[in-house]
């Protein structure tokens, strides 16, 4: 489960990081963290399901990063354009480059697959991630807002208050490592 904090903590202190070129708009924020949420509903049943399905029949275990990159880029691309559609009015351009890049997915897509875990682990797992994600994105997008109000020292400002909030949440998420075993 350590291992599992750990992806979701550094990806979503990535990810914030990248958004942080500049001031970033709740509403933008929130459909990062739902475009990031449907991608992983989505990615982690399909690349175990490749995975399975493909990859051990042929024995070609070895391989599954090369799998698991294209299906991620694809769906990136993809799932922004759809909710495109349906909502037009919130701020979905540029999301693509990010979506790509989220290691979160990656990240819980190699170690799910090697693991033998059933259909409904993994869905488990998705919808968990998925909302453990958005919830450290909205997070770090709150300690950075009050980080730019507070008064603060000169040499706390910016990364390096980030980098200390960023292992106060790794912290309080890893206590949680224990309550799911049995």
């Amino acid at each position: 489960m350590s291992d599992y904090v750990l992806i979701l903590v550094s990806a979503a202190l990535v990810n914030h990081l990248v958004l942080q070129a500049e001031p970033v708009e709740r509403a933008r924020l929130h459909a990062l963290g739902l475009c990031s949420a449907l991608l992983i509903l989505v990615a982690l049943p399909a690349g175990v399901w490749l995975h399975r399905q493909f990859l051990l029949p042929l024995r070609l275990q070895d391989l599954q990063l090369f799998i698991f990159l294209p299906l991620l880029a694809a769906l990136a691309w993809t799932l922004p354009n759809l909710l495109r559609r349906f909502r037009p009015d919130w701020p979905l351009h540029d999301l693509q480059p990010q979506l790509s890049a989220n290691a979160v997915v990656l990240g819980l897509l190699l170690l799910l697959g090697s693991d033998s875990v059933d259909g409904w682990e993994i869905l488990a797992w998705a919808i968990v991630g998925a909302l453990g994600f958005w919830l450290a994105l909205v997070l770090y997008a709150d300690l950075d807002a009050r980080c730019r109000h507070a008064e603060m020292p000169a040499a706390l400002r910016g990364l390096p208050v980030q980098l200390i909030g960023a292992g106060v949440m790794a912290m309080a998420f890893s206590g949680l490592n224990g309550l799911f075993t049995q």
